[in-house]
């Protein structure tokens, strides 16, 4: 179990993750720090949840939010996208590359600034180590700017991919699907096989035509003050 508390205004600065197999008498002890704040809040799971499980999550105040598609792919198959003409890719150290990095991934996910920062190399640390189990990448335009964001997360011989966003004027140009495939191109090319990451819908269809396949799901639960009151 993971439990966030940032005192950011989204459900993803304040969230529980449940590992898998967790007993529903857990529930309630785990999830009650969230229910006295007055900012959104979200609970996900790993997989499925029974039906009594979900009961005791929405008798605390939590809302079914529908849920994300986990997805895993053989690295070695995925596509090889190309990089857009006039866009540069690299991996993001500390100082003002990583507050570049925050600044385009609180604008593709529209989420605070604050919230961003806590996933840049600035507070999580790696920055560009050879040894980093956590590495973030950005995609600039021409001008400098980063339109695009991801983050791999190395551990137990698999590569995830986490934080991929662009920024809404720079959609639909690949660079998604590019900051997805290379940053676990470079984790194969350091012995990892296999990679992981769980899905937007809006990304869904992109991911699969990059060589991921649907192996589960990620339920979510939010709720929202004063919503519905």
């Amino acid at each position: 179990m993971a439990r966030l508390i940032t005192g950011e205004p989204h459900p993803f600065g304040h969230f529980v993750i449940f590992a898998d197999g967790v007993e529903r008498e857990e529930i309630p002890r785990r999830i009650e720090p969230l229910t006295t704040l007055d900012v959104p809040a979200g609970v996900f799971f790993p997989g499925a949840v029974t039906e009594s499980v979900a009961k005791c999550v929405e008798e605390l105040g939590f809302e079914p939010h529908g849920a994300m598609p986990a997805m895993a792919a053989d690295i070695s198959a995925l596509t090889r996208p190309e990089l857009p003409e006039g866009y540069a890719f690299a991996r993001v150290g500390r100082g003002g590359a990583s507050d570049d990095w925050a600044r385009g991934l609180a604008t593709g996910y529209e989420i605070p600034i604050g919230l961003a920062e806590l996933f840049a190399p600035n507070t999580i640390g790696g920055g560009d180590g050879r040894d980093a189990s956590v590495r973030c990448y950005a995609i600039r335009n021409a001008g400098g700017k980063v339109v695009c964001t991801s983050m791999l997360f190395l551990a137990d011989g698999v590569g995830g991919i986490y934080c991929v966003s662009t920024v809404p004027e720079e959609r639909g140009r690949g660079l998604g699907a590019y900051a997805t495939v290379q940053p676990l191109r470079e984790a194969h090319e350091m012995g990892y096989r296999v990679g992981v990451l769980q899905s937007s819908p809006q990304g869904h269809s992109v991911y699969r035509r990059a060589g991921f396949v649907d192996v589960g799901e990620v339920p979510m639960f939010v709720r929202i003050p004063g919503a519905g009151m």
